[in-house]
């Protein structure tokens, strides 16, 4: 079996950082034959290259859509390697700014566009990782809802309805519970 490469990609609790996560683990012939080390590549660092790069699905209040690839070799500084000598259970934690920051600078982005956002967009963000050799060459794609500024909106919101109240105004509950619908469904969606 060839290498299964599996990423954990996810925001931090404050929207604030893009994280992709190594969690692939080590080959074992009944519960993960897709993983590092044995009959599979082992990911020597010295052996092996890999790229990652980040596809951005932008749309712009006004509808566009622009696509914007953003290659992760500009945030090496930012990855961490929990061996010197392998990629195996490597991390990388990219702020929002300095995606935003790539994305202002891509050829066609209106100046309207905000170059530097403390929070990431609430997007669908694709990430490759190409692990090449001089005779090994694999691509793997992964896609990422991120969906976090909006979770917090809607805790927000939830936190703030009187549920106790009888003679209150229903409506802030009927908006509450619409926009938590609303997420469920985004949740759901492939």
């Amino acid at each position: 079996m060839a290498l299964d490469l599996k990423l954990n990609i996810s925001t931090t609790d404050d929207c604030k950082n893009l994280v992709i996560e190594d969690v692939t683990g080590l080959y074992n012939e009944t519960s993960n034959p897709g993983g590092w080390g044995s009959f599979n590549i082992s990911g020597d660092r010295e052996e092996f290259n890999l790229n990652l790069s980040l596809i951005v699905y932008l749309i712009l209040p006004d509808g566009t859509q622009y696509t914007t690839p953003i290659f992760l070799s500009n945030f090496a500084n930012t990855v961490i390697y929990p061996s010197e000598d392998t990629y195996r259970g490597f991390k990388v934690s990219i702020p929002a700014y300095d995606i935003s920051t790539e994305v202002a600078n891509f050829p066609g982005i209106p100046e309207s566009y905000e170059p530097i956002q403390e929070v990431l967009d609430d997007n669908v963000y694709k990430v490759f990782a190409n692990i090449t050799s001089s005779n090994y060459n694999k691509e793997f794609e992964f896609t990422f809802k991120n969906i976090c500024t909006s979770q917090k909106i809607v805790e927000r919101l939830m936190g703030t309805i009187n549920l106790g109240c009888e003679d209150c105004d229903d409506s802030d509950i009927e908006r509450a519970l619409l926009a938590k619908s609303l997420l469920e469904s985004i949740k759901n969606m492939q």
